[in-house]
């Protein structure tokens, strides 16, 4: 399927899932994340990863996870910092953003239906909306730093609205590393973990990760925010990573009964969600803080996410 194929495709999915859902899965919704005040239902994840090849230094290592808020009219500011506070109560060593900052809706038929949590969007068209949700939600992202830092992907949604008005945004920010194809090293001593942010694979031009150069590195982490690139990278060459961080997919944000979900805009649904090992290697698809689509989640929580990796 051509990257445009794959562009229309969810571009479908996101102009008439509202037609699928119906009012049953909105009924649902008070229940799940509900409509006004979701904080309390955001699921704070934890998940230990045993990395074979990882080096003795950065046994108990934590990244703090945090992927697709979609802030907008309907992810208040509050969310966002909330999350973040909850991440730092694990001590993390690294904050990895993974894409799909914003969510710049400009449907008239949500504020005619009083489906609004973010005031601070309403109203405005999405040219209006989009500098200003980038800019707020680089400012909400930068305000916690752990100890080796921030480093972020871009997501389909930066590229959907503004990526040059995204880069604006993030750059005032120094705390925030955008990676785009590119890798940072974390030192612990004599020993290194790689950190491979690559390009979205939905709208832009993902790169392999390159072979380690690095004397005595052993591990990767590969932030990519679409899973189907891990799909590909796995293709060619499964020991390019060790461990794979992915968001876009929300879990399928609406799972009714009897059904896999209402939304699963990822071709490889073994990666939907949460930790898999494939060929020796982890992935992990996070469902993310935000929404897209419909308003609501049913059975399908939002969370934020700590990775803890184990030496084996």
């Amino acid at each position: 399927m051509s990257t445009r194929s794959k562009l229309i495709s969810r571009r479908a999915f996101l102009q008439g899932s509202a037609l699928l859902a119906g009012g049953a899965a909105f009924a649902a919704a008070h229940a799940d994340m509900g409509i006004d005040s979701a904080s309390g239902r955001i699921v704070d994840e934890t998940v230990r990863v045993t990395v074979p090849d990882l080096p003795k230094a950065f046994d108990g290592y934590r990244i703090a996870f945090f992927t697709d808020i979609h802030l907008g009219i309907w992810v208040p500011d509050e969310w966002v910092a909330w999350g973040l506070e909850k991440l730092r109560a694990h001590s993390p060593d690294l904050l990895v953003l993974g894409g799909d900052y914003i969510l710049a809706n400009d449907n008239p038929v949500w504020p005619m239906l009083g489906l609004i949590r973010n005031e601070a969007y309403a109203g405005m068209d999405s040219e209006d909306a989009t500098p200003l949700i980038f800019s707020t939600a680089a400012k909400l992202l930068s305000s916690y730093s752990p100890p080796d830092g921030i480093v972020a992907v871009v997501g389909n949604h930066e590229r959907w609205n503004s990526i040059e008005l995204f880069h604006d945004a993030f750059r005032r920010y120094p705390a925030i590393r955008v990676l785009v194809n590119e890798e940072l090293s974390v030192q612990r001593g004599s020993e290194s973990l790689l950190i491979f942010g690559s390009d979205d694979y939905l709208t832009g031009l993902p790169a392999v990760p390159p072979a380690a150069a690095i004397p005595g590195v052993s591990a990767r982490v590969l932030v990519t925010h679409n899973p189907d690139y891990v799909s590909e990278v796995l293709k060619r060459d499964a020991a390019r990573f060790s461990l794979a961080l992915c968001g876009h997919t929300h879990g399928g944000q609406v799972r009714l009964p009897g059904l896999i979900s209402m939304a699963a805009p990822v071709r490889d649904t073994r990666f939907l969600a949460g930790l898999v090992q494939v060929d020796g290697r982890w992935v992990y698809t996070s469902r993310g803080l935000g929404m897209v689509g419909l308003p609501f989640r049913v059975n399908c929580p939002p969370e934020i996410t700590t990775i803890e990796l184990k030496s084996a």
